[in-house]
């Protein structure tokens, strides 16, 4: 069964439900998992059943059966009114809670793949400027004789720093006494899922422009260029993409060690990343079993790259973003060296969605002009933190 993250007032319960502990005890508690349920039909709720529909739930919470958008307490049951925190804006904050674990799993189903550039996640506490810093590498251990000295001292090594801010994104949906006495929830469901899909594609658009736009490595220096070594003009092929590969592997570590990064093709774990138009390309080199040596079409060599983007072509990325059709790279494994680091704020790395505009806590009212805004707001930041993870090549 599949469990995911939700949120209740107290706070967050993640994954995995403790085996001797029973979440949701309270009858408000169980409102909010069965409402959760109507949403999400697979979600963990320790077996209590889902609201049958979005209207029984309003109801159930507010008392108010004709749907009028009138709070009525004295229709609700006992149990439910002697919830400390039950008031005029229980239901709202009720589908506040569900839509966030309705919009939580919808965000993580809609990648772009820009997690292959992500190789650190930090958790950031405040707004001020975050410094990202990057140490370089030792040297190779020197021979010990102890009987003649002491250890030495390892070389110092290097660092390079980048700093970066946070910043935030969001907007309000709005949704409608009109949708709940419709019991309009598949409407509900598709405009979370568009809300989702939009924070994930603007988290998304938002890493990928590192490697779209060539962005800025510490140094000042932008991550493709001839100096560093990770920058072509040729069209995508199996030479220029040994090239590439080849390029990749000669990078050097951070001083003072200066060796070499390597690869291990046992352990292959790098992607091929194509505008949209050019995927068919990009399969056809990764599938192919021989390439021809010459122009005169008779001598063939195996394809050093035969399926070395993944057997199903699973590494090969067409970013819906990249804009120039002739633009593709090649990213190494995130876990070999530093790509980009990104932070967010308190760790939340998924958007929150927070009730903006509803009913006065005290107050007789349900609904706020007839409606209930949600806001989503999703914070975060990052940097290109070393330029040795990445090749670019654009023809002209």
């Amino acid at each position: 069964m599949e469990i995911i993250t939700g949120r209740l007032q107290n706070g967050w319960f993640k994954q995995d439900p403790p085996a001797n502990i029973s979440v949701g005890d309270t009858p408000l508690d169980k409102c909010r998992m069965a409402l959760e349920k109507l949403f999400i039909p697979s979600i963990y709720t320790n077996g209590i059943p889902a609201f049958k529909r979005l209207s029984e739930a309003y109801v159930y919470l507010t008392g108010d059966s004709d749907i009028s958008g009138c709070f009525n307490p004295h229709k609700v049951s006992k149990d439910l009114r002697s919830c400390q925190d039950f008031h005029s804006g229980t239901f709202s904050s009720a589908l506040e809670n569900a839509l966030n674990v309705f919009m939580t799993k919808m965000y993580r189903n809609f990648s772009f793949h820009e997690e292959i550039l992500i190789s650190q996640k930090r958790n950031i506490k405040d707004f001020k400027k975050i410094k990202s810093i990057q140490f370089g590498y030792f040297g190779e251990l020197p021979d010990v004789d102890p009987e003649a000295g002491d250890y030495v001292s390892m070389a110092p090594y290097s660092d390079s720093q980048a700093e970066y801010t946070i910043s935030q994104k969001g907007a309000v949906i709005w949704v409608t006494r009109y949708m709940i006495v419709d019991d309009n929830i598949g409407i509900i469901q598709d405009m979370t899922k568009r809300l989702a899909r939009a924070a994930r594609r603007t988290h998304a658009k938002y890493v990928w422009d590192f490697f779209i736009k060539n962005a800025l490595c510490p140094d000042g220096t932008a991550w493709f260029t001839s100096a560093h070594g990770n920058l072509s003009n040729a069209a995508l092929d199996i030479s220029p993409l040994v090239t590439a590969i080849k390029a990749l592997a000669n990078m050097t570590e951070a001083g003072p060690s200066a060796e070499k990064i390597g690869l291990d093709l046992a352990t292959f774990n790098w992607n091929l990343v194509v505008p949209i138009n050019m995927w068919d390309t990009a399969v056809k080199k990764n599938q192919c079993e021989s390439v021809f040596t010459s122009n005169d079409l008779t001598t063939k060599d195996p394809n050093p790259c035969q399926k070395l983007f993944g057997v199903n072509n699973e590494r090969i990325i067409p970013c819906p973003f990249i804009t120039n059709s002739t633009q593709w790279g090649v990213i190494r494994d995130r876990e070999d060296v530093p790509i980009v680091e990104m932070s967010y704020l308190n760790g939340h790395e998924e958007p929150d969605l927070f009730t903006s505009a509803g009913p006065a806590r005290e107050g007789l009212y349900t609904f706020g002009n007839d409606k209930l805004g949600y806001k989503i707001r999703h914070e975060y930041g990052g940097a290109l933190v070393d330029y040795k993870g990445g090749y670019c090549s654009i023809t002209p």
